[in-house]
């Protein structure tokens, strides 16, 4: 099963971008991702065995247990990458606790980390259909995002596009799971 370690958006949160992008969305360009499917990743494990959820769980509420809330500032709407741009992004600033974070669950799971420096925390809001997308900078749309949680997902391939599934969540700075580990 394919599996990340991320954060949910709010739901005003989402509503905030939604109104902010809607035009761009609406661009037939764009494949947009369903909206209860966005998230900031804080690591991509990729295909693992169904058996080492429950213990990948363990490490990720590990980790959760000491990590702090922290908030991503400046959350720009960009297309990525640079050149020939297949994505459109709400990117925020480099935040030196999401990288830590970000290396922290690389090292305890075994899993490559990201070979990107700074580690840009981002949304991805939608892939290109086929054809040519024009380069985006555009405007800070969502001035900071709090990122209070961390989610274990499986990610299933489908028709639509990736469906997101949360396995568990964990509160920054607590222990206990939100949800329970869901093994099936």
């Amino acid at each position: 099963m394919r599996l990340f370690v991320g954060t949910a958006i709010a739901a005003a949160d989402t509503s905030a971008i939604e109104l902010a992008v809607a035009s761009q969305l609406a661009n037939a360009h764009w494949k947009p991702l369903e909206r209860t499917y966005w998230h900031v990743t804080a690591l991509f494990l990729g295909e693992r065995s169904e058996n080492l959820v429950e213990p990948i769980a363990g490490t990720v509420a590990r980790i959760a247990s000491f990590t702090p809330p922290m908030v991503l500032e400046h959350g720009r709407l960009v297309t990525m990458p640079k050149q020939d741009p297949t994505m459109l992004w709400v990117r925020f600033q480099p935040h030196i606790a999401l990288t830590a974070l970000h290396l922290a669950l690389a090292e305890a799971t075994g899993t490559e980390p990201s070979i990107y420096r700074p580690y840009w925390p981002h949304i991805t809001l939608a892939r290109a259909r086929a054809g040519k997308v024009e380069t985006l900078d555009g405007p800070v749309i969502i001035p900071s995002l709090r990122l209070d949680h961390l989610s274990l997902f499986r990610s299933t391939p489908s028709p639509q596009g990736a469906v997101h599934e949360p396995l568990a969540t964990w509160a920054f700075s607590g222990t206990d799971p939100i949800d329970p580990v869901v093994a099936a």
